[in-house]
């Protein structure tokens, strides 16, 4: 018998029940446990991974651990998820809030979205922006498109999706599974849409929603409280506007007036299913619940359950299923199961009859290639060739017969081929002829049956932050770590993807804001880059291979030093995490790590419940606090050491005494969850800032009361707070919508001088062993500042240098300092720039590192014997060292090599580059690089090549192709499609033990005057060999009649404090001429005066310091050579 229910609040699952996807494996095999608290859903999930592999691709672990790390911060007091009521109650007391809020109370809140709207790919494997879910397009219109995201509500296109227009921020956050467009009469138009997560709970059901005309989203009638439902599928019948499916959790609910009621026609869970009308004949639905297949012959009033031919619902966990106007009897239905046999695909069947039969037509080969179906999985039938579908799981799959043939559309870690989409697909939908993907990066597009998808994801700003980090010295450099799409860095006006998998905590150095760090899950493995995003430049692992939390916390101080919290509080040395606490910090893992602004030496780390406190940099900690359940954030006043903030899930905190007693300041603060505090410094109002489920909260000492700090902010999950004082901003990080920024109160002083970056020395390797470091400063006080005292050092030893001048209130100044000398090697720069009176003493200083190359010798083979041989190593992880190895195949018998490690098997997840002398190829014959080589690396996934630059290592291109005495692979991911992901289509790959000598003629490069090599070792996360030994480097050539008569001509010593003597071998010259740096001409000697050995000498005693050029010449040639003046 059938229940129809007619209210606004329609009530259908217990109040509060803790629910993840019940058909997740975990849930599955356990299906006499009934979770009704959070800790009980985390509790099934541990166990069921005591005997399973979390590791392995699409394993289904990571689904759950995002739905963890979302929801542990929203729990009420008795464990239960707070739910949508709960939250939605509580937008109501905020917008009430708002409106009763005096004028003079609170600053001015002013949020605008810094993105990201797009992306540009720099390093990621997989690179994406944002989860998407549901997609329809206006009927009367084929450019308007309605997309939903799983947790950035519903979003408008009216150009196809080139722009897009987000249409429910007014509301608490939504999910999106479901849409449907109506246009009743005439312009009219009406949008329905299904709300939550099905898939992972991003966020839960409140039931259907309506829009008329571009109004308020209102209940469409059929409301859902509590966490236990879902809403999936949503479809309005074509002719009759008052019929309406909605595939639910708690059943398939049809209204037939509209939406005034809704009933039950269907029991079953049918949210991650599918229901389709007939084409051309809306007599006739189709329903897929998690099991079972149904057919309704009288507009879904009744249905019936098909069996013939379809998988058995003991054996089967998710069906789905797709028709075609191509023959409306045609009908797919794709089916899994929790078996570990080909990943749980039981198959793909298709009925020719309208539903009365089925029979398989695909069952052996894995079109999953993920064992979470039950999390994504997509089908897809093309509306003019019946026999053309589409699957999607891992990849996309495709078939042109029905299924009985299956072949990969494209690879989820090959993002630069025309067909990629990212990994994870949630929905397949032909419309209009177009295919679209509905994956965890993004929307993509094809019109041409899957051969080329285009990403029309740009605009929709949708990307689920975990963290956030914002540079000390500009607001407009930042990194963070996304949900399903990796490290996100922002830099120069534009969002770069710079690694994958799920990016998670990330930090920009307070001391180098080009010096961006990220976490992937656990904190297996950190991603650097020193130039502001744009390439991976460093990969450090875990310590000792260990797991952190799921986003194990990164933390940097003022000095640059890097902080992670494992099971202690490890420290970032020389490319390594190195344990700093000798006392324990309780057990299991850190959640957070806090820093005191105004004094490095005091950390506090969070473990569960307890805070401890360290003095001294993190070696000793004391239990400071236990504030009885889990703290949620935690900051240090910024000047104050003696105040410390924390919130939890239910409250917020301030200590006067440094950490060891909290008193509640709570008062306004609405009862959902609290994610993290900060304070801001440079205002004696103290103001404090709440990130919360329902957007920002500020209070500060004139105040009684938190209210909310939120014009033009979404309302929506705030995970991360960071604070630029220099630009007076507060960045937020949210799940769902993005980062955003407002301005904040900022007291400006009289004098303050703030350093904003090094230009010089950049990332580059700089040829010549001198260096000219240029800064940027800013004025950020009210009067003008007339002198700047910058100290600085170069690899400790300390430099001095007085700027005068003016520099007018807000304006920049570059300053250039002397030059400095330096060997061939990695060198470090400090910086400390201040002035008379300057009002702060936190935005003074900075660093860099910087790389110094030399002249190689073309025919001089470097083997590597001595310490002096040694070359530019820059390695991303573990990678090129110069040493010995003993007893195997790579073994150096007692004369140093290069080699990518001196023993065992090289590292996992590794990008090393050695980098060669710099050399002047247009005045040699003929010229060749080579070396000898030894390699044993895992065929076909790990790979060495060569590179080269002429522009000082801007940018790098291969050298060569596969041939004789060369490369011996030539694969490409988008050649083979299934291997070689780091292949750049010239490599070596594979096992050749032997040291062989491979050769390269350079003819094509035989003008450029400044060429660089590096020797490019990659492996992957798998497995891994003995690795790679390079010896005996050489540049071959015949050095032309000119550099002959160069190569005659020494200058020494070359630094010198003012003598610089001159030998000119066999050659007879006429006159000497020498230049500063600008061009101009210092000293000049006509009719020389030699001595006996064909010499003499210049004296630039009482010229400046600096680089200078002598120019030499005799009667057929003229000879440039640089000098160095110290």
């Amino acid at each position: 018998m059938k229940n129809t229910y007619l209210s606004l609040f329609l009530l259908f699952s217990v109040f509060g029940f803790s629910q993840f996807n019940p058909n997740s494996p975990w849930k599955n095999q356990n299906t006499n446990t009934k979770s009704t608290t959070f800790r009980e859903d985390v509790a099934v999930f541990n166990e069921y991974w005591k005997t399973h592999d979390k590791n392995k691709k699409g394993s289904g672990h990571k689904p759950f651990k995002r739905w963890e790390n979302r929801y542990e911060n929203q729990l009420n007091p008795d464990g239960t998820i707070i739910t949508p009521q709960q939250l939605w109650a509580a937008w109501e007391e905020k917008n009430n809030a708002k409106a009763n809020k005096s004028n003079f109370a609170l600053p001015p809140s002013n949020w605008q979205p810094v993105g990201p709207f797009t992306h540009t790919n720099t390093g990621s494997w997989s690179s994406g922006q944002g989860r998407t879910s549901a997609i329809a397009i206006d009927p009367l219109d084929p450019n308007t498109i309605y997309l939903g995201s799983p947790a950035g509500g519903i979003w408008k296109s009216t150009n196809s999706g080139s722009t897009w227009t987000p249409l429910s921020d007014q509301l608490p956050q939504i999910g999106i599974s479901g849409i449907a467009i109506d246009h009743p009469v005439g312009g009219d138009l009406t949008v329905y849409i299904a709300t939550g997560d099905k898939d992972a709970s991003d966020t839960y059901s409140v039931g259907i929603l309506k829009s008329i005309n571009g109004g308020p989203w209102i209940s469409a009638g059929l409301n859902f409280t509590g966490t236990s439902n879902q809403a999936g599928d949503l479809i309005l019948h074509p002719t009759n506007n008052q019929i309406l499916l909605c595939a639910t959790s708690a059943g398939l609910y049809r209204t037939i007036n509209g939406g005034t009621t809704w009933t039950v026609e269907q029991a079953g869970d049918f949210s991650q299913g599918s229901v389709r009308f007939k084409p051309n004949d809306p007599t006739v639905v189709y329903a897929t619940s998690a099991n079972r297949f149904y057919k309704s012959t009288n507009t879904g009033d009744t249905f019936s359950n098909i069996t013939t031919g379809l998988s058995a619902p003991g054996s089967t966990t998710r069906l789905i299923l797709d028709v075609t106007p191509a023959d409306n009897n045609y009908i797919y239905v794709l089916s899994i199961s929790n078996s570990s046999t080909l990943n749980g695909f039981n198959g793909i069947y298709r009925s020719t009859n309208g539903g009365t039969s089925f029979a398989v037509t695909q069952s052996s080969i894995d079109v999953l290639e993920s064992g979470q179906g039950w999390y994504d999985l997509a089908l897809a039938v093309s509306d003019t060739d019946k026999n053309m579908l589409f699957t999607g799981c891992l990849n996309v799959w495709t078939s042109t017969n029905g299924g009985f043939v299956v072949s990969k559309v494209n690879n989820w870690s090959s993002p630069a081929t025309p067909s990629y989409t990212h990994a994870d697909i949630h929905g397949l939908k032909f419309i209009n002829g177009k295919l679209y993907c509905l994956s965890d990066g993004g929307i993509y597009v094809s019109s041409n049956n899957g051969t080329n998808f285009t990403d029309i994801t740009a605009g929709l700003q949708i990307s689920q932050f975990y963290k956030v980090s914002v540079s000390k010295t500009s607001a407009s450099k930042m990194v963070g770590g996304l949900q399903d799409n990796g490290g996100h860095a922002f830099s120069g006006g534009a969002w770069k993807n710079y690694y994958g998998a799920d990016g998670m905590d990330a930090a920009v150095s307070q001391s180098n804001s080009d010096l961006y760090y990220g976490f992937i899950q656990y904190g297996s493995s950190m991603y650097i880059s020193n130039n502001a995003g744009n390439a991976i430049t460093g990969n450090v692992g875990s310590p000792n291979g260990v797991d952190g939390n799921w986003v194990t916390p990164l933390k940097g101080d003022s000095q640059g030093n890097m902080y992670s919290g494992f099971n202690g509080l490890y420290k970032l040395v020389s490319g390594a995490w190195v344990l700093q606490n000798t006392n324990s910090v309780g057990s299991g893992n850190l959640e957070h790590i806090a820093i005191d602004p105004s004094n490095d030496n005091i950390i506090y780390v969070v473990n569960g419940a307890t805070i401890y406190k360290s003095t001294n940099a993190g070696v000793n900690f004391t239990s400071a606090y236990s504030a009885g359940s889990n703290i949620t954030g935690i900051a240090v006043h910024s000047t104050n050491s003696s105040i410390v903030y924390i919130t939890t899930n239910s409250d917020a905190y301030k200590s006067t005494t440094g950490g060891t007693s909290f008193a509640s300041i709570a008062t306004g603060l609405p009862a959902i969850g609290k994610n993290c505090i900060v304070h801001q410094s440079r205002n004696t109002d103290n103001p404090l800032y709440v990130g919360t489920s329902l957007g920002v909260y500020y209070t500060d000492d004139t105040m009684t009361t938190w209210e909310p700090f939120d014009t033009n902010l979404p309302n929506v999950s705030v995970s991360d707070l960071e604070i630029n004082l220099e630009d007076a901003k507060i960045i937020a990080a949210t799940y769902g919508r993005g980062i955003w920024q407002s301005d904040i109160p900022v007291q400006i002083p009289a004098t303050d001088l703030k350093f904003i970056s090094i230009n010089n020395p950049g990332v580059n390797i700089n040829c010549g062993g001198a260096v000219t470091p240029q800064i940027i400063v800013k004025n950020g006080g009210t009067n003008d500042i007339t002198n700047v005292t910058v100290n600085y050092t170069v690899d400790a030893t300390p430099y001095v240098y007085n700027w005068l001048g003016t520099i007018p209130a807000s304006q920049n100044q570059t300053i250039d300092l002397p030059a400095v000398t330096a060997a061939r090697g990695t060198h470090s720069l400090v910086f400390n720039a201040t002035t008379t009176a300057d009002a702060y003493s936190d935005n003074n200083t900075g660093n860099t590192s910087f790389y110094v190359n030399d002249n190689g010798v073309s025919g001089s083979v470097n083997t590597f014997t001595n310490t002096t041989d040694e070359l530019i190593a820059i390695s991303q992880g573990a990678g090129w060292v110069r040493g010995n190895r003993t007893g195997d195949a790579l073994q150096t018998f007692g004369n140093p090599a290069y080699l990518t490690n001196l023993s065992g098997n090289y590292s996992h997840s590794s990008k090393s580059y050695l980098v060669s002398q710099c050399y002047n190829l247009s005045n040699i014959s003929n010229p060749e690089i080579s070396f000898k080589m030894a390699f044993d690396l895992e065929n076909n996934w790990d790979i060495v090549y060569v590179e080269y630059s002429t522009n000082l290592g801007t940018s790098w291109n291969v050298l060569g192709t596969m041939g004789t005495g060369w490369y011996n692979s030539n694969r490409t991911p988008q050649t083979t499609g299934t291997d070689c992901n780091n292949c750049v289509g010239a490599q070596w790959t594979g096992t050749n033990t032997t040291l062989n000598t491979y050769t390269y003629g350079l003819t094509s490069i035989g003008s450029e005057t400044n060429v660089i090599f590096r020797i490019v070792f990659i492996s992957d996360e798998a497995a891994s060999q003995l690795g790679v030994k390079v010896d005996d480097f050489v540049i071959n050539g015949v050095l032309s009649a000119n550099s002959f008569e160069a190569n005659q001509i020494a200058v020494y010593p070359n630094p010198s404090t003012g003598i610089f003597n001159i030998a000119f071998g066999n050659l007879n010259p006429n006159k000497i001429e020498v230049y500063d740096i600008s061009g101009k001409l210092i000293l000049q000697k006509n009719g020389l005066e030699v001595s006996g050995n064909n010499q003499t000498n210049i004296d630039l005693s009482n010229t400046s310091t600096g680089v200078y050029f002598v120019k030499i010449s005799t009667e057929n040639n003229t000879i440039t050579k640089r000098i160095i003046k110290n």
